[in-house]
């Protein structure tokens, strides 16, 4: 079977920037270990001058030029063709597109099957967006997710939560089928160096990254050496300056680590170091980061947002608190910073959970059935 998968995908598949990036490498290469799959992957690159086609772990990476303007206006028009011509090139028994954006638009207009996975609820997400660039973008991502999700036949569910959300804009069929986690991250080594909360987030306002530092000058007054490393890219330059601002104010330079984007050996040893994983955002799907930490045994404080609830067992792997509640946040932290027995409880629950649910040779097979069902589906159609 000769499967075309699209979606982002970074030009260095070792330094991966986000969570989407992430779901694709560790499920595409698991599923090019499939014995009869032939898998491409097909993406677009900004600054690409041309195609370039590389091997890479048992699958064959397309990159292709990215379209360098007016983009989010024309619904990335010139990526679209560019994608749709590399899979009619092709000629795949099965496209599956990744988002509700560009790359499934692109895949549609192609006529070969065709399976999406829904990653995040773009209407949910772009609420944050402000000023006229972010009016202009808030619509055209909503009007380009709303037509993919009515044209979509078939749709991987990563949540209850994605289900319900896109259910009343869609009538394909839904499969639930989680975010798989790197294979190497199962059995990897780890310590707990008692005090530090680790948060992997990109600088944007739906990270609620401000609520976490505020979080952390509560929880610096019972527990003196807590301290904060933030990893991520940063996505808005005025929130990343509000960010440090904030940590200024509260006297937090010497407790609070912002790191940007690091490559893949420095996020994995700060997993491992970390004494409690962070998310504090205003809306998720299925965050990967959070399966990251459960896998690697790290506790979770998590806003119960999303899909975050269908992740972290709240009170057994973890503790939920509301969106933007500072003092809820600080408690859970410290509750857990304070407690080296209750961190290793949940760290048992955890990688129980994340063996059973997140593996990525599991999720490949449960994957590659459903093309397998598609496919004869599809065949049955007059």
């Amino acid at each position: 079977m000769r499967v075309a998968m699209t979606g982002m995908f970074p030009p260095d598949p070792e330094r991966i920037p986000g969570g989407v990036e992430a779901v694709i490498r560790s499920l595409a290469v698991s599923i090019a270990r499939i014995p009869g799959i032939d898998l491409h992957l097909v993406t677009c690159t900004p600054g690409l001058e041309r195609t370039e086609i590389r091997p890479w772990d048992g699958l064959t990476i397309h990159y292709l030029p990215g379209q360098a303007r007016f983009g989010h206006v024309t619904d990335h028009i010139i990526e679209q063709k560019r994608i749709a011509a590399a899979i009619m090139k092709l000629q795949p028994d099965l496209v599956h597109a990744h988002g509700t954006g560009r790359h499934v638009a692109a895949a549609q207009r192609t006529p070969f099957p065709l399976v999406v996975t829904v990653h995040g609820i773009r209407r949910r997400e772009v609420v944050l967006f402000h000023g006229l660039k972010g009016a202009v973008r808030k619509w055209t991502v909503i009007r380009l997710e709303k037509r993919v999700l009515a044209r979509a036949k078939h749709i991987f569910t990563i949540a209850e939560y994605v289900r319900e959300a896109i259910a009343p804009l869609t009538q394909a069929r839904m499969y639930p089928i989680a975010n798989p986690v790197n294979e190497d991250l199962f059995g990897l080594d780890t310590c707990d160096d008692g005090r530090t909360i680790l948060s992997v987030a990109a600088i944007q306002p739906r990270k609620g990254l401000v609520h976490l530092v505020e979080a952390l000058e509560l929880v610096r007054r019972d527990v003196p050496d807590a301290r904060l490393s933030i990893i991520g890219k940063v996505l808005d330059e005025n929130y990343s300056r509000q960010l440090q601002d904030r940590i200024v104010a509260l006297g937090l330079e010497n407790a609070v680590e912002i790191r940007g984007f690091v490559p893949d050996e420095e996020l994995r040893a700060a997993f491992t170091r970390c004494a409690v994983f962070a998310l504090c955002s205003v809306e998720e799907s299925s965050p990967v980061s959070i399966a990251e930490a459960m896998t690697l045994g790290k506790p979770v404080v998590a806003t119960t947002v999303g899909g975050v609830p269908d992740l972290v067992a709240d009170g057994e792997s973890g503790y939920l608190v509301p969106f933007g509640d500072v003092p809820a946040t600080a408690a859970a932290l410290g509750r857990l910073l304070g407690d080296g027995n209750l961190r290793a409880a949940f760290s048992r629950r955890g990688r129980e959970r994340a063996e059973r649910v997140f593996h990525p040779r599991a999720i490949a097979e449960q994957t590659v059935a459903v093309y397998r069902r598609i496919l004869q589906h599809d065949r049955k159609l007059p």
